[in-house]
């Protein structure tokens, strides 16, 4: 699959989590959610077809938080791996500067 890391890992110190987003390829959805059905339905299922009902686009972006701990969050790999220390609040704005 074709999921690729589209942002700068972010580190939301004030916050206490550290932020990646990933962009998933629209051709790859439907294998993720026949995927995910198979894994967590308890239905017997021989075929998955995925229809999308609504004319507006899928967001294909999916926001991962990794929460750290607050005494000493140098410590956890994932904070090192960090490219941006963002020490003010977080907005929850996946695009800033679009809206």
């Amino acid at each position: 699959m074709a999921i690729r890391d589209v942002y700068p890992i972010k580190y939301y110190s004030k916050e206490g989590f550290v932020e990646r987003k990933f962009e998933i390829n629209e051709e790859d959805l439907p294998e993720i959610i026949e995927e995910y059905l198979s894994r967590y339905t308890d239905a017997d299922i021989d075929e998955i077809e995925i229809v999308n009902n609504r004319p507006m686009n899928i967001w294909l972006h999916a926001k991962c938080r990794k929460f750290i701990d607050p005494d000493d969050p140098y410590k956890n790999k994932t904070t090192q791996e960090a490219e941006v220390e963002v020490t003010g609040d977080y907005d929850g704005n996946p695009l800033p500067g679009l809206w």
